[in-house]
């Protein structure tokens, strides 16, 4: 006969490794929630960055920096240059921000950013068909 042996046997170390697999795939899909949060409230912060200058410049100028149509919130870096350090755009390289206002001076805009998985806008006075397709954002 064997002597009693102190171990675990091979159905023990299989349950532990199964409830250790389990733990570790809930603890990962709770941090890519968690990150999509955290991008979100990155777009937040900086899309209200972005208001803050357009109504700085505003106030200094008595209108809003004119385009020609949908473009990319880049072109907003010469004009708000006194009001924000970088024009924020969104954490997500594929994906662009735009900036809509009239060609001429007036005091309306409206900004397309991305944010909770979609496209939404926000601005002041803006026209709706400017960027129909996007919602309201919710900020």
């Amino acid at each position: 006969m064997r002597p009693y042996s102190r171990g675990f046997t091979l159905i023990e170390l299989l349950v532990v490794i199964a409830i250790i697999g389990l733990l570790s795939s809930i603890v990962l899909a709770s941090l890519s929630t968690a990150r999509e949060k955290a991008l979100d409230a990155a777009r937040m912060s900086d899309t209200k960055s972005l208001e803050t200058a357009l109504q700085m410049y505003f106030n200094d100028h008595g209108t809003f920096p004119a385009s020609s149509g949908p473009q990319s919130v880049t072109v907003l870096a010469g004009p708000l240059s006194p009001y924000i350090a970088h024009i924020p755009n969104d954490p997500d390289p594929t994906i662009t921000w735009q900036y809509e206002s009239c060609s001429s001076a007036c005091a309306q805009y409206v900004l397309q950013v991305y944010t909770n998985g979609g496209f939404c806008k926000t601005g002041v006075n803006y026209q709706p068909s400017w960027f129909s397709g996007a919602l309201k954002c919710p900020f």
